[in-house]
């Protein structure tokens, strides 16, 4: 990585290579800590400009007060820069304003340094085009357990097994619809047994551009595939709003039909003709297949139906109405099913049942064996009007207790790839703590793997959107002179620490965590000092915890790095006090 050569041939030739293990990467070596001043930073900061709830002036008075003399404001895939269009001078405040955004239409990132933003969805590809657009951009990887569960973990779902009386579905007319809501972008399937490779499939889908989707494919010389795939926006909806919407696809007359939210989008002449289903399996939330096709919302009310409801029937399901059940095959309004106590109010179901009351039923759908689906209290407003209370959520859960090898493979390769990524959040003000745990093992998991040759700096960021969330983790960057340049070089260098308020030992009176005073290098004896203070009073010895490879290795103000086993390509520190925790960035040694 030759973004990154200089500073490491630059801390070799600062060590004294006289003995193993060697520090090679010393993130803080050259700072003067009797000069240099302690600059309070938040790099990811949201405002009216996006989906924050507080304007862009507010925000800046609400950092500034707080002690804050470093702020970018990260609007999604906008730059809220510079501050004067909202009346606020950087200089006059005392401040140094970052120009900056959250790349959202992929795994969210931030971009540092630059205005750069993209529509593309391609992080690999983004990373490049940043280095491209900008001498001076920089990146940061956020809340990845946010994302990567869904990628890497057990893909959620439900399934039924296909009985006699499904799998003639398709023999004659049919309807299959569901409420939904989500805010992903790509492909999401919503119902359906579609395998690759398979015949016999029906589906109902949301596809790329805002396209909704019914798929009718008979086995091969049976019939040709309807495959209706049509543009929401023709009728003036999106439905990646976050907000519930109805979707129907319906066969009737020689005829499929798709609806939306009740209205019609478009219909096209049945070439499938009379076939049966194939499969085990009928899928809510997914197909047969998992990946980049499954479901990243929620649903409610998914109904199968042996007959093609009229136009009028539809629309009376979308406002919430009832229709005459003959012809219901199953329905799943997720109000009673079986599950287990979970946290946040939330239920994982490995059964929810079919209260359609078909004479061959029930179909029970269940979740299959290492996946989670989740009932939410939730509903759309039409059905909560007549008093459902329950969706199902299709979205990742955080029930995962450690990063699997490919996630790892992933994140690990874009910062081999991708010099101008510097870091990521290893805590994220938004996200719950849960999550902390996976961020944190996934840093420690790329130190393990990729230091000394290539750093990984972490970062705790607000992620502010409200005033809930202002003020509780964030940098500390020692500079001798707040400028740009320093601040810059200091991201690159790894050359801060950084703090939350919500990450604790143990109950204090502290307002704050920990602060450094000062990190020392003694190369002849091969030790790493620290000097930290809280409340203005020293720490004990026992705030002191090395971190190697995900393990305390030393516990004290002063390592030994030479004598104390455990350490392979890094270590890092944690200081732990009544008021919260501060951490440093890692340091790297070679034997």
């Amino acid at each position: 990585m030759n973004f990154f050569r200089p500073l490491l041939t630059l801390l070799v030739s600062a060590s004294l290579l006289t003995a193993a293990p060697r520090l090679v990467v010393n993130p803080y070596e050259g700072i003067d800590w009797a000069v240099a001043a302690r600059h309070k930073a938040n790099f990811h900061t949201h405002t009216t400009e996006s989906d924050g709830r507080l304007s862009p002036a507010q925000t800046i008075d609400e950092y500034r007060q707080r002690g804050y003399t470093v702020l970018s404001l990260t609007d999604h895939d906008r730059s809220t820069f510079p501050w004067q269009k909202w009346d606020r001078d950087p200089a006059t405040l005392g401040m140094l304003a970052i120009v900056g955004n959250e790349l959202s239409r992929h795994h969210h990132t931030l971009s540092l340094f630059s205005d750069f933003a993209t529509p593309s969805r391609d992080l690999p590809a983004v990373l490049g085009e940043l280095a491209a657009h900008s001498e001076q951009g920089l990146a940061v990887i956020c809340h990845p357990a946010m994302h990567w569960p869904r990628d890497f973990g057990p893909p959620p779902g439900l399934q039924t097994p296909i009985a006699p009386a499904l799998r003639r579905i398709t023999l004659g007319d049919f309807t299959i619809e569901t409420w939904f809501r989500t805010t992903k972008a790509g492909r999401n399937i919503l119902l359906g047994n579609f395998t690759a490779g398979g015949t016999g499939a029906l589906n109902l889908e949301l596809h790329t551009e805002n396209r909704v989707r019914i798929y009718v494919q008979p086995p091969t010389g049976t019939g040709r595939t309807t495959d209706l795939n049509l543009q929401a926006d023709q009728i003036g909806i999106n439905t990646r709003d976050g907000e519930w919407h109805h979707l129907a696809g319906v066969r009737g007359d020689g005829t499929v039909s798709l609806f939306l939210d009740g209205k019609p989008v478009g219909r096209a002449r049945d070439t499938a003709g009379s076939y049966t289903l194939d499969g085990d399996a009928f899928h809510l939330g997914r197909d047969a297949r998992t990946g980049s096709t499954i479901l990243d919302g929620d649903l409610d009310h998914v109904r199968l139906w042996s007959r093609g409801l009229g136009d009028d029937e539809v629309a009376q399901l979308a406002k919430g109405a009832p229709v005459a059940g003959d012809g219901l095959l199953a329905r799943y309004t997720f109000e009673t099913s079986r599950g287990v106590p979970t946290r946040d109010g939330a239920r994982a179901e490995p059964v929810v049942d079919d209260t359609a009351g078909h004479p061959e039923g029930p179909f029970h759908a269940t979740a299959p064996p290492d996946t989670s689906v989740w009932t939410i209290g939730a509903a759309p407003g039409p059905l909560a009007a007549g008093g459902s209370t329950r969706a199902a959520s299709f979205r990742p859960r955080f029930d995962m207790s450690a990063v699997p090898e490919p996630a790892l493979d992933y994140y690990a390769d874009l910062f081999q790839t991708h010099d101008r990524l510097v870091g990521i959040e290893v805590l994220n003000g938004t996200r719950p703590m849960r999550e902390y745990t996976l961020d944190r093992e996934l840093w420690d998991k790329l130190l393990a793997r990729l230091m000394p040759d290539r750093p990984v700096w972490g970062l705790a960021t607000d992620d502010m959107h409200s005033m809930s969330h202002l003020g509780r983790d964030w940098l500390v960057v020692p500079l001798p002179d707040l400028a740009q340049k320093p601040l810059r070089q200091a991201m690159i260098r790894g050359a801060f620490y950084f703090s939350s308020t919500r990450v604790r030992s143990g109950e204090g009176t502290a307002s704050e965590p920990p602060r450094l005073r000062a990190i020392t290098h003694a190369p002849a004896q091969g030790t790493l000092s620290v000097q930290a203070e809280e409340a203005g009073n020293p720490l004990p010895e026992t705030a002191f915890q090395w971190i190697a490879d995900g393990r305390t290795v030393h516990v004290g103000s002063v390592l030994d790095y030479r004598n104390t086993p455990g350490i392979g390509g890094y270590v890092r520190l944690e200081i732990a006090g009544g008021g919260g925790t501060t951490y440093t960035n890692p340091f790297g040694f070679q034997p």
